[in-house]
């Protein structure tokens, strides 16, 4: 009779049989990434975590000062005063939103103004039947591009020729005064 076996080819465990764990090593880090580390940490807190924890109290300074003086005024124009910051505030707060819309609203009528143009013209309906509307628009935007990186490409080296000229004569400058001061010192200390 065949009977059927419970051995598998299989380890029990996820492991091989011939599985080693591996040694357990620790990092070090070396004297210079600690160094680097420490520099790091002494440049954030003088650059980044000073200047902002300065700025963020002054401006909480100013929220409460502005809060007491809104509660207690201390002469009747204060309130006036008081509601022309909260004007100039309101105005900074909605200026990016403003522009924000205003920019879809702009390119919403410039949308409609391209799509009624493009089905006004006579040879663009066949290329529009074939391509779409969308992309025969990116390919004119690409061939526009392309001719500007063209002429880039053709003034930029006309550009860059007396820049670099420039600067290899200020180089050849700097490196003679440089030899010519080393012979003056060498002069002196003989």
């Amino acid at each position: 009779m065949n009977s059927v076996s419970n051995k598998t080819q299989y380890p029990v465990s996820s492991n091989p049989s011939n599985w080693s764990e591996p040694a357990s090593t620790t990092f070090v880090p070396t004297a210079v990434q600690l160094e680097r580390d420490r520099a790091l940490k002494r440049f954030n807190l003088w650059a980044v975590y000073v200047p902002l924890g300065v700025v963020v109290t002054a401006v909480l300074a100013l929220l409460i000062y502005l809060l007491i003086i809104a509660i207690w005024p201390p002469y009747e124009d204060t309130r006036m005063f008081l509601s022309g910051i909260a004007d100039i505030i309101l105005i900074l707060f909605m200026l990016p939103v403003v522009l924000i819309f205003g920019l879809v609203v702009a390119g919403l009528i410039g949308g409609g103004i391209y799509w009624r143009k493009s089905r006004q013209e006579s040879d663009a309906p066949e290329l529009q039947k074939q391509y779409g509307r969308l992309r025969l628009l990116l390919w004119k935007v690409d061939q526009k591009l392309s001719g500007i990186y063209r002429q880039i490409d053709q003034v930029m080296p006309k550009i860059a020729g007396p820049v670099i000229r420039y600067n290899a004569t200020l180089a050849y400058i700097n490196t003679w005064l440089d030899h010519l001061k080393n012979q003056f010192k060498r002069h002196e200390a003989e």
